[in-house]
This record gives structure tokens, sequence and C-alpha cells, in this order.
């Protein structure tokens, strides 16, 4: 059992992480409620999440489900952070007020995250339509960038660039001008401890039917490139999306990942990487590990309600998923504790035998209509069952 004395739970800061020390171009987080980054207790121990290509199935149709839910669900993991990796939007025929109504339903739903979230923008934030770059900047920020998170280093980049003749690239490309920046970012970022990469269009990847093309850039040439100009600085991951499936495989010591599964159209069979996903990174100094999760396979439900001004409350957090679950962001409402009580959480697993599952509360606050205190709760849930989790409010005297 986990015990946390309320007096002592008011007192917890968020630290801001020092500001973009080797980089021209800081990326800050898009606009959501979430835009500060807390310091890791441990700049070497962190996890984030990284996914994408949640764009509808096609002009004036509405956004998937999955991206609700898939953010509802990182929510529960409660990452550092969420790297998205692009067309957020359908953008292809839109107006700028469809295009502004699409990126207000992507804030609604990237806000359920409960944390900041960073973007490269895809091929259809612009749709090859000049009017849509300004309103991608107004509302998600920066076209490329980076920025550094512990010992970390993070760099979006833009693969659908604005061309010499002022058009839109069809993409699948890096301009001149950003691969300059990119150059001079990893090599004033050297002593970053890893360096992660993310990006839209794929670097590698398998090829579609019928064809022998294993990349999403417009040739191989400058795939090659860009690869040699990774190993050379020891990135040690790069993010993409663009093709709608899960995908990785290393290349010269570089892990490729796709993570294009957030509700557009899939392009391949399950057994093809063809499902919707998210993908959890957990750094631990040099080593990086990481769990495919699939929406709809982290459900919680309260079976007495919640907030409803409780000493105690359980939640039936269920990770069908076949792989245990981190989870940082369980959330509860109790009744305010007296003055000098003391919150406590239990979680346990009963199927068959059952065993107890350890728990420990990360904050807690004043809810904000003041009735209750808000409690959030980490435990680290089995595999293909059900955690019952338990809130008490307990008197010290």
């Amino acid at each position: 059992m986990n015990k946390f004395t309320l007096a002592l739970s008011m007192t917890s800061a968020l630290c801001a992480i020092p500001a973009f020390a080797a980089t021209t171009k800081p990326l800050p987080p898009i606009p959501t409620l979430f835009t500060t980054l807390a310091a890791p207790a441990d700049p070497d121990h962190f996890t984030f999440v990284v996914s994408g290509d949640n764009r509808s199935t096609g002009h004036g149709y509405p956004m998937p489900p999955a991206l609700n839910q898939i953010c509802l669900e990182i929510g529960s993991v409660r990452p550092a952070f969420t790297l998205w990796t692009g067309d957020a939007i359908e953008g292809y025929g839109d107006t700028p007020a469809e295009a502004n109504a699409e990126y207000d339903t992507f804030f609604a739903s990237a806000a359920l995250t409960q944390s900041p979230m960073f973007m490269a923008p895809g091929n259809h934030e612009f749709s090859l339509d000049s009017a849509l770059l300004p309103i991608y900047q107004k509302r998600m920020g920066a076209l490329y960038g980076s920025f550094d998170y512990g010992d970390s280093h993070f760099i979006a980049l833009n693969t659908t660039p604005v061309l010499p003749d002022g058009k839109i690239s069809a993409g699948g490309e890096i301009d001149a001008e950003q691969r300059a920046w990119l150059e001079a970012d990893l090599k004033a970022n050297a002593s970053a401890k890893n360096t992660f990469i993310f990006l839209h269009h794929y670097v590698y990847g398998p090829p579609d039917t019928g064809s022998t093309i294993d990349t999403g850039f417009k040739s191989t040439e400058d795939r090659d490139s860009l690869h040699k100009l990774f190993v050379q600085n020891h990135v040690r991951a790069v993010f993409c999306g663009h093709n709608h499936i899960y995908w990785h495989a290393a290349h010269d010591g570089v892990d490729y990942y796709i993570s294009g599964g957030a509700g557009a159209p899939l392009d391949a069979s399950p057994e093809q990487g063809g499902y919707l996903h998210y993908v959890v990174f957990h750094v631990d100094g040099d080593k990086v590990t990481s769990e495919i999760l699939q929406p709809w396979h982290l459900l919680t439900t309260y079976p007495q309600g919640d907030a409803k001004g409780l000493t105690t409350e359980t939640a039936f957090v269920e990770n069908t998923n076949n792989t245990e679950v981190p989870a940082r962001g369980i959330v509860f409402h109790i009744a305010p504790p007296a003055a000098g009580a003391s919150v406590t959480v239990s979680a346990k697993v009963s199927y068959k035998k059952g065993k107890i599952v350890p728990a420990q509360i990360v904050s807690t606050h004043p809810s904000a209509d003041g009735k209750s205190l808000e409690v959030v709760v980490a435990a680290t849930l089995p595999a293909d069952r059900t955690t019952e989790v338990t809130i008490s409010s307990i008197s010290n005297r």
C-alpha cells in the first residue's frame, strides 16, 4: 500500500526544461493546455509516445474516432510528451475555414493526452495549397526545429517544404535551407546521449504492392544522403509516418520506425503492420525499449462512478494489450480529506489466484470546481488483465 500525506501533496512543482541550449530553431509544443515540459527526475530515464496519421478518409468526412481514443489512452500512460508524425487533418480540398475546424477537432483530442505534444507536418497539412501553410504555422507553430529533454535531443523535420518557386512540395524531400540547419543542429548537439528524429515521409519502409521502392522520399538518392548524415551523427532512432502501418527495422545502427496508425485508412493487412496503434518508448540511459499498444485495449471504468464525493473510490483498469503497460495517469476524484488525513492507494489483480500490483500516488490537487480532490496514480498494469485500483482517505487521528 502506498501512503501519501495530503499536507505534502500540495507542494508539487513543475520544473521547466533548460530551453533549447544549442538550437537556432526551438520547437515548441503545439498549443494545447499542456505546453510546459516537466523536468525528468532523472535525465536518463523517461517515457514518450509516438503516433500519427489520423486524418479522415476524405474531404468533408469526420475525424476517425481512433484519434480521440488513442489520445485518451496516452493520457492514462501519461508520458513526458508525445511526438506526432503528421497528417493531423485531411487538408486536400479544404477551405481555410474547414482546415481550422479540423485543427480545432485535433486539438480537443490532443489535450486528452494530458501532456505536451510536438508535431512534424505531413503532406495533408499543406495539400499543395499555399493558403494552408500560414494556417498551419498559426495553429501548430514551427515547420521544423528541435528541443532537448533530459540528456536527449529531439529533431522535427518538414518533408513537405516550400520549393524555390514558391510552390508547396508534393512531399518526400528536405529543402537545402532545412538540410543545412539539420547538419548544424546535429553537430551542435553531438554531446546528447540520444538523438531522435521525427518526420512524416518514411526514410525506410516496406515497398508498396508492385513496387521495389522502399522509401517515402522522392528518390532513394535523397534518402541515402539523409541516412548517411544520421549514421555519421549517431542518431539513435527515426520516427516516421505517411504509410499507415507499424514497421521497424535497423539500418547501419539507426532504428527506423513507421507509426502511421492513428486512424487514417490502413495501408496493409494486420499481418503486415496494418492496424491502429501508438508506440510507447522508454529511455533508460543509452537503452531504448518500446511497447506497441492498440486503441480500445486500455480502458478505465469506475463501478461506483467518478467524482461522487466518496472517501473511497475504485477504478477497473482493463489492459487487454499483450504487454504490460506502465500507466502514470489513472485519475480519481474523491471527497477532500479532513485536515491531517492521508490518502492511500492499493491495486490488485483478482484473476485466478490474484496478485498485488505496486501502485503509487503521483500527485493530488483540488479539482477545478473545488468540490473534490483529484488524485493521479501510477501502476504497471499486467498484460491481458484488469487491475483494480482503490483510493481511500484515512484519518490519522
